[in-house]
């Protein structure tokens, strides 16, 4: 067996893989540029493989991401007909969980107004006051309840909050306690009218681009939205209005639509919006949690057992 690695490999990582898998090959993206013709011996990729490459992959049978979103990698034809499968991680929910929760904190409390301040040097305790918002006893809605939703959901219910978690299945799919509702996405707009944080952490698909646009952000009633999923999620025209408005009362985003958000974009200069560079997802260990994803899957193919966090190439995730 071939193993191609996108990325150079520590001795402890290959001797992680040579007590798995003592008679693989393993090569590198530095092999296969000086003998091209390697690419049609890989039988299994951690990392993903140039695109133009997969139609000469002949021999893959499965490509181990270290990402959770593969969309932008399934935009390519090649990649979405080719027989490998793919296959994701999950290791982003406490940190995804805990960045959307540090902005929430940061715009019901006035805190990023208060780290402005703190920089002058002025001690406002009036203009810190104005507008505080409050978690006990307010409704969270949760647009997304896998993993990272479920996580969400119940640093929610910590707080004293009622929680009402949407996604595909609605009621139908498995359980869920973090939330005290599971709807469908029909029913998002009386969910959004009644909540004060709601917090997206959706999927790039044909289903989910604008799943909140104009008509739910009126729906909205001066509630805080937040967004670490895909950009496209959101549609961000109607987004500014809605915070122009107070539909919106605040915004943090760690993913936007478009993506860098252009230095011209008029949400820079909201006050009440927050704004990460698409970071939520990176912790302290992420890629050796990657790589004993990566190191369990590949226990599973060589024993001819199903692999975990098998990616659907319709769906993208």
């Amino acid at each position: 067996m071939t193993l191609y690695c996108e990325e150079s490999l520590t001795a402890e990582q290959e001797a992680h893989i040579r007590q798995v898998a003592p008679a693989a090959r393993v090569i590198s993206a530095r092999d296969l540029a000086l003998e091209p013709g390697l690419i049609g011996e890989i039988e299994v990729s951690y990392g993903h493989l140039p695109a133009e490459l997969w139609p000469k992959a002949t021999g893959l049978r499965w490509m181990q991401s270290s990402l959770a979103g593969l969309d932008a990698l399934l935009q390519d034809e090649a990649i979405r007909d080719h027989p490998a499968t793919l296959t994701n991680v999950h290791i982003h929910a406490s940190s995804i969980s805990e960045h959307l929760w540090g902005m929430c904190l940061m715009l019901t409390r006035n805190l990023h107004t208060a780290v402005l301040a703190q920089g002058s040097h002025a001690w406002d305790r009036e203009a810190m006051i104005r507008g505080l918002g409050n978690l006990h006893g307010r409704t969270l809605c949760v647009v997304g309840l896998g993993e990272i939703g479920r996580r969400c959901a119940a640093i929610g219910k910590a707080f004293g909050m009622k929680v009402i978690g949407i996604r595909r299945k609605g009621a139908w799919g498995p359980p869920a306690p973090e939330a005290d509702r599971i709807i469908g996405p029909a029913d998002r707009l009386s969910a959004f009218s009644e909540s004060r944080v709601i917090m997206v952490v959706l999927p790039h698909t044909t289903e989910t681009v604008h799943f909140i646009g104009r008509k739910e952000l009126l729906a909205m009633d001066s509630a805080y939205l937040l967004n670490a999923g895909r950009g496209s999620s959101v549609d961000t025209d109607a987004l500014v209005e809605a915070l122009r408005a107070g539909k919106v009362r605040g915004a943090g985003l760690d993913v936007t639509d478009p993506e860098p958000l252009p230095s011209s974009h008029p949400l820079w200069s909201m006050s009440n919006v927050i704004i990460t560079p698409h970071y939520a997802g990176i912790h302290p260990g992420y890629d050796a949690e990657a790589f004993a994803v990566f190191i369990d899957n590949l226990a599973r193919y060589i024993g001819g057992r199903p692999l975990a966090n098998v990616v659907d190439k319709t769906r993208g995730y």
